[in-house]
């Protein structure tokens, strides 16, 4: 019994550490649809490129990954700005599933840039943390997954206290519950929505920071995250922020067990198995709530 416990506790650290990357790559996606009730497809381009940024910024400062993470963020943010102001702005108010289209097209867009600027070969992304190793009571584990782990909680701590205490993340807030209203009451709603997209978007880069030294880079490597990251959305409540962190933290931790108990192959298979189960027993979500309450 003794000699399971290291077993027992190094598969909940990894699954932590995965779990944490789950949050960060689907906060966004469950912010702009939480705010605006809108999908966005071309999430996992985003998070490719920030993951791009991250490693061609790194090889550029030396190997400094800290600063790599702050240029992944950026472009992500920027990423969001620009493709909310060139297409997703001209669509809004129209037929719902145009900017849905929308996103896939941009989706498109992004990857094919991507291929021609960086061509098809593989990029590997070496963090200098994750060769630093720490040993303790028969576990290990990198510098690089503390680092993770420490980024998604300051992450998930400052989207809960901009959203909870801020004047702008409580107008952020009254969007989200009605659009019409919140604009008569004074509220600059193409500045919010534009912020919305911003804000996901930069979790977008932040993600694929942290997930640009686990994936072989390639212009499509965000697409191999981001049908895992709907699941968990699905999983957690669609829009809800505290249900996608709940989920994420699950989806990491069963797959890690997953892995060590069958196989990594089996790890696909259970998660979409929860996720049928899911939309059979609780269509809503682990966390159901109204859609006022889920920013």
């Amino acid at each position: 019994m003794l000699d399971l416990l290291p077993i027992l506790a190094q598969q909940i650290i990894n699954g932590l550490v995965l779990g944490s990357i789950y949050v960060l790559a689907t906060l966004g996606l469950t912010l702009i649809f939480g705010v605006l009730g809108q999908i966005n497809f071309a999430h996992a381009d985003f998070m490719t490129l920030g993951a791009f940024a991250a490693y061609f910024v790194a090889r550029a400062s030396g190997g400094n990954y800290l600063i790599a993470i702050v240029a992944a963020l950026l472009v992500g943010a920027l990423l969001g700005l620009v493709v909310n102001q060139a297409v997703f702005s001209l669509l809004r108010g129209q037929d719902e599933t145009r900017p849905l289209v929308a996103t896939i097209g941009v989706s498109v867009l992004l990857e094919n840039a991507a291929l021609a600027f960086l061509g098809p070969v593989p990029y590997t992304f070496d963090s200098p943390y994750s060769s630093q190793v720490i040993r303790a009571a028969g576990m290990y584990f990198t510098m690089q997954s503390v680092l993770v782990m420490f980024i998604a909680v300051l992450a998930v701590g400052s989207l809960y206290a901009f959203l909870k205490l801020t004047f702008v993340g409580k107008a952020l807030r009254a969007l989200s519950q009605d659009q019409e209203a919140a604009g008569l009451m004074g509220i600059n709603k193409k500045a919010l929505i534009a912020l919305t997209f911003v804000v996901g978007s930069a979790f977008a880069g932040l993600a694929g920071a942290m997930l640009g030294p686990i994936l072989v880079l390639t212009p499509f490597a965000g697409a191999t995250v981001i049908v895992k990251c709907f699941a968990i959305v699905i999983i957690g409540g669609f829009g809800n922020v505290e249900g996608t962190i709940v989920a994420g933290l699950m989806i990491g931790l069963i797959e890690s067990f997953t892995t060590q108990m069958l196989s990594p192959g089996m790890s696909d298979i259970v998660v979409f198995g929860i996720l049928l189960l899911t939309l059979a027993v609780r269509p809503t979500g682990l966390i159901a709530e109204r859609r006022e309450e889920n920013v």
